[in-house]
């Protein structure tokens, strides 16, 4: 908001710049400099500097439309190619304009033409370096050097009017641009060198802190220390630690540093099902070994989620958002998630650095580690309830969960789904390709379902799904639906599935009664052609 009132401030002198720059007589030369000004903005789009316009209004005053310089360069500024917001590209263009508009007026005042070239190469330069001084500052030594240089060639071009000045101009932005790329990359050499000494001395903050834990007298006393040395190490103000029960279906919160105990009791009394963690679970919200989910890409249940920021914590693309997710898995010694750590508020109000990132990440290791060793969570963490290749639920989990929904007693439906011709896909296209495939009916079967509904994996190629609270119907929708979005899986073959579906209670008041139901079904499927569902 306070980058958008600014923006809107500027509009005024623009407007008031404008009326002293007429008359305008625009040109095919002035043309041409638009497309080199955008070009210019264009290609040095990354690094930000507060001379960069001077390389398009010099010489552009020499040859072009003096009153039109103002415009050429705001436009190239606000046109050039990039993925920038159509506020940023506003501001950016009131920003030159004012700027080069001032220095324009300023030198029309003057007959000298050594002062003229001074008022259009150093009152541009300052004011932009001004109004942009966090993205300009680094450069700001050699930008000097750079504009004194420009000028220099401007009052030479106002003598000798030769076309040849464009050629030398052209060539001090090559130049430019070198020695631009050379002190970026010594800048980033400096930043890796910097923040390889921070993760050093983070990490010998854990080892001390991993060691300190080890002494403490309970695990809650110890996971408490760890959340607490999360903060300490990435800036994070809230942590949240939380431990897949499988037993119950939920997620557990066990431990937690920032956030109020109203809250944390809370957030305990209003477990989410163990199906809800694993919609964050999905590659394209990977980073590193864990996942970030920015806002607005799921949506996210209030009763399951603490929020703890009222708005973004900055005004920019990379700020950290209120529903900004970053979940680090707790994975068993097999590799199994066995439950995961949230955090919140960073410090710096930016997204999260790889480095922060993988500190975390170590400290879930650890965590899994006093999981394990305690009595409370030991036998939750290291009983295996999910299939490590689609983070689904076993064929015993699966049974498990469908014994308690039988006990509830509420209307369901079990489906039992095989993928067709699997053993000729894994022949012609080799085993690797056809677990490929299952992580990619997997996905679906975890995406497109409803929140309340359970998936499997069955057996070697076959699922299950658990569909709470439907009626014969609504569940033949479902499975229609889930066979459609199968057929569109971009694959090597056509893909397709078979279903069986078998109804509680009307196919079976126990868990064999329904299974042995549903696979029947499915058989029939099969033999009736593959690529369908059935129902008993």
């Amino acid at each position: 908001m306070e980058e958008l009132k600014k923006t809107l401030f500027l509009i005024v002198p623009a407007a008031l710049l404008t009326y002293f720059l007429r008359p305008f007589s625009f040109t095919v030369l002035d043309l041409a400099f638009l497309l080199y000004s955008i070009a210019i903005f264009s290609i040095r789009r990354p690094q930000r500097t507060a001379s960069l316009g001077l390389f398009v209004a010099l010489p552009h005053t020499l040859f072009g439309t003096g009153n039109f310089v103002p415009l050429i360069v705001a436009l190239g500024a606000f046109m050039q190619i990039g993925r920038i917001t159509v506020r940023k590209r506003l501001n950016n263009f009131l920003r030159y304009y004012c700027a080069y508009a001032l220095a324009v007026v300023l030198s029309s005042l003057t007959a000298n033409l050594m002062l003229k070239s001074l008022l259009l190469s150093f009152v541009p330069f300052f004011l932009i370096f001004l109004l942009e001084f966090d993205s300009c500052k680094w450069f700001f030594l050699e930008d000097v050097v750079f504009v004194s240089s420009l000028a220099c060639l401007h009052i030479v071009g106002q003598h000798l009017r030769s076309w040849g000045m464009l050629i030398v101009f052209a060539l001090n932005f090559v130049v430019y641009s070198w020695l631009l790329d050379y002190k970026t990359k010594t800048r980033e050499l400096s930043r890796f060198e910097s923040s390889y000494k921070d993760f050093k001395k983070k990490l010998a903050k854990l080892v001390e802190t991993v060691d300190s834990t080890s002494q403490s007298s309970s695990v809650f006393e110890s996971l408490n220390r760890l959340a607490e040395a999360i903060s300490d190490l990435t800036g994070f103000r809230y942590v949240l630690f939380n431990v897949l029960n499988r037993d119950l279906g939920v997620i557990q919160r066990v431990a937690h540093h920032g956030i109020s105990e109203e809250e944390f009791k809370r957030l305990r009394q209003n477990p989410p099902p163990i199906e809800y963690v694993f919609r964050f679970t999905q590659e394209r919200f990977r980073i590193s070994n864990s996942y970030f989910i920015p806002e607005g890409a799921l949506e996210l249940p209030s009763e399951y989620v603490a929020i703890l920021l009222n708005g973004p914590m900055q005004d920019e693309p990379e700020a950290w958002r209120p529903n900004d997710m970053l979940i680090v898995p707790i994975r068993s010694t097999l590799r199994e998630m066995v439950g995961y750590i949230s955090v919140d508020a960073p410090q710096s109000g930016k997204r999260p650095r790889l480095e922060d990132i993988q500190i975390i990440e170590l400290v879930a290791d650890q965590v899994y580690k006093l999981l394990e060793r305690s009595q409370l969570y030991h036998d939750i963490v290291t009983r295996v309830s999910y299939d490590p290749h689609t983070l689904l639920l076993t064929h015993s989990a699966f049974l498990g969960v469908l014994e308690t929904e039988i006990n509830r007693g509420n209307r369901f439906a079990v489906v039992i789904l095989d993928v067709d011709d699997l053993s000729n896909i894994n022949a012609r296209f080799g085993h690797e390709a056809g677990d490929q495939l299952l992580e990619k009916v997997a996905d679906i079967l975890r995406n497109r379902t409803r929140k309340t509904d359970v998936a499997a994996r069955f057996g070697g190629e076959e699922f299950a799904l658990l569909l709470r609270n439907v009626t014969k119907s609504k569940a033949i929708e479902i499975t229609d639906r889930l066979l459609e979005e199968v057929r569109r899986i971009e694959f090597n073959v056509k893909v397709t599935l078979s279903a069986g579906i078998a109804m509680f209670p009307e196919h079976g008041n126990t868990v064999q009664e329904l299974i042995k139901m549903a696979t029947q079904a499915l058989q029939i499927a099969k033999i009736s052609g593959k690529d369908r569902l059935m129902i008993l």
